[in-house]
Order: structure tokens, then sequence, then C-alpha cells
């Protein structure tokens, strides 16, 4: 053969093969396992049920083949048969009991699922890490929490509740007049509170942040509050922030940021701009759209946070909350006015 023959021909054969390999390479896979819970935490010590679903473009009997392992050391595994096709997908649910671990400490473990086919072919599969968190986030922080000095204002009394359930030194006040006379230590609204019922609440806020108090509201139930900085007879604050989900990586990346057990839900209330009566103000909504987090830093120390995401009413449903609310303390106390002698709960 020439050489012009014999090159023609090495081209046309490298062609046909790239486009017999292309196919393959660039196809979806034919079946897939998918979580149904798309967060990671947990606590440790906790027997859970993670579900899963699993699809197929084709028909497949098989099995599922799943391994549960810590520090790269299998601990769990099992298996259970699989029937799946286009009009069939399936549920399935993998049993755990989670390890124990020490206070103060998170572990990353580790899960896999395997489908496999007729012909012991892997035909999908699908890793996660289940991280764990030891259930009580203030286990070693009980001297400091104290010397925080948190004063409480709390008519829906969850948050009275939960803080005295996990051991959180607080001193109750039970009206907006005794929290304006606040003079040192933390600042805390109830999650659930109502500023349309307490009109003087949200103006009461942003005078002590004003005054170098640090101040958390907890997802307030409904009302405004007048955008900070806006009202001319009020210190302004150096710095003014609206921010989505990012936010809670950003105290812990460990943190599930997007959804939250038990049905994925993080936001229970936000903010957003408005206008009334010819003043910018921030309305309290539950719109997917609002933003679930303010921050107004002040030039003397203080600080007001609105949290909008449901740390409360998901307390007990998973790490996250409990663990966010301790990094949230750990920065609203940071150049605060915060005394130096320990409190005891009142």
């Amino acid at each position: 053969m020439d050489p012009i023959r014999r090159s023609w021909a090495i081209a046309w054969l490298l062609a046909a093969t790239a486009m017999s390999v292309w196919p393959l390479a660039a196809a979806e896979p034919t079946a897939k396992i998918t979580p149904r819970q798309p967060w990671s935490t947990f606590f440790s010590g906790e027997e859970v049920k993670l579900g899963y679903a699993v699809e197929s473009r084709e028909p497949i009997r098989g099995r599922i083949v799943w391994s549960y392992a810590v520090q790269q050391r299998t601990i769990a595994r099992g298996e259970l048969s699989a029937d799946v096709g286009p009009q069939e997908p399936m549920t399935i649910e993998i049993p755990l009991r989670l390890p124990e671990l020490s206070e103060g400490v998170v572990y990353d473990t580790q899960l896999r699922l395997q489908l496999v086919d007729g012909r012991q072919n892997v035909v999908a599969e699908h890793g996660r890490v289940v991280r764990l968190f030891f259930r009580d986030a203030f286990a070693d922080r009980r001297e400091w929490l104290r010397r925080l000095k948190i004063v409480l204002y709390d008519p829906p009394e969850k948050t009275e509740k939960t803080f005295g359930e996990a051991e959180v030194p607080y001193k109750l006040v039970r009206n907006p007049a005794a929290l304006k006379a606040t003079s040192e230590g933390m600042v805390v609204v109830g999650e659930g509170v109502s500023l349309t019922d307490h009109p003087s609440l949200a103006e009461t806020l942003t005078e002590l942040a004003a005054g170098g108090l640090p101040v958390l509201c907890l997802a307030p139930a409904d009302g405004y509050l007048a955008f900070p900085g806006i009202e001319q007879s009020r210190p302004k604050p150096g710095r003014v922030s609206l921010r989505g989900k990012d936010v809670i990586g950003e105290f812990d990346k460990r943190l599930d940021t997007d959804a939250w057990p038990p049905e994925g839900k993080t936001l229970v209330a936000g903010v957003q701009p408005s206008s009334r009566r010819g003043r910018v103000v921030l309305s309290v909504t539950d719109s997917p759209q609002a933003w679930p987090w303010l921050e107004a830093t002040y030039p003397g120390g203080g600080r007001l946070i609105v949290c909008g995401f449901g740390l409360i009413e998901h307390w007990d449903a998973g790490p996250t909350p409990r663990y966010l609310l301790m990094r949230v303390f750990e920065r609203l106390s940071q150049g605060a006015k915060l005394p130096n002698n320990s409190h005891e709960q009142e």
C-alpha cells in the first residue's frame, strides 16, 4: 500500500475507534442510588435509618450491598434484594447504630451502597459521609457560658425551655422595659417572639447593640425592624450584612448548610427590605426568598444578629442547630462588653 493510502487508512481507523468509544464515555449511568436525607450530620450513639431511592432505566434483578466503616474499618454490613426498572423504582432503608463519641469530638464515618445485577456487575453505587457529633454542644463550655451572662427575653417560653434542658445559664426578663435596662451581658430574644405584639422591641434591640452589647434575636414570628443605620438619631453601624444559608458554612464547614432533619427545612423566618411610611424597613417573612441572616456591627463593639434559622424548632432533630448556636455565641462575644465574673442561672 502506498504511503498516501496507508495514512488515510490509519486516519479512518482512528476516527472509527473514537466514534465507537465516545458514546460509551458520554453515556449516562442506567441506574442510580440517591439519598433521601440530604443532610450529613447525626448525633453519635443514635440508632438511625438512612433512606435511599434506587432507580434504573433498564430492568435489574439483583441486590443492594452496603457497608458502614469507621477509620476504614467496616463495623456493619448487609444486603437487600433489588428489583428495579423504569416503572419500578424502589426505596430502601439502611439501619445503623452510630458509634458513641466523647464530648467535644466530631467524627466522619462512611456509608457505601452498591447495586449489583444478576451477573454480579456493579451497575450503581453511592458513598456518603455520616458525620457524628456529641449530643451536648456545650459539654465543655459551661463556665464560658456563665461568663457570657445571657439575658433572655422569651414570651413564647420555647427558648427558655430549651436553654434549661441544655443547661445554658441565663437570666430571664419578663418585659421589654427590663430588657431595655440591660447594661451588661449578652441579650437573647427567644425564637418566635412577635415584633408586632411588642412594637418597641426592635428599637430596643438596636439601641442595646449600638450601646456596645451583643444582641441575638432568634427567628421572630412577624413584624418589622428599621434597617440599621437609617435612623439618624442612633449610632450608625460600621457594617450591615444580609446573608443566605452560606453563612452557616462560614461558622463551621462541618455543619449542614442546605437542609436539616426532619423535613429538610432550615428557614423559619427571614427578613426582606421593604418600605413603611416612607422608611426603609426589614419585614419579617417566611418566604423562601427572605434573607435568613441579618448582622450589624457597631463601632463600640456591639453587634446585632437576627437569625432566621430554626435553631430552637430543630434543636432535637440534628446537631447543626445547637452547634451553630454555640458558634453564634462565640461571634457575639468577640469585642463586646461582657463581664469577667461568672454568673449563675437566675
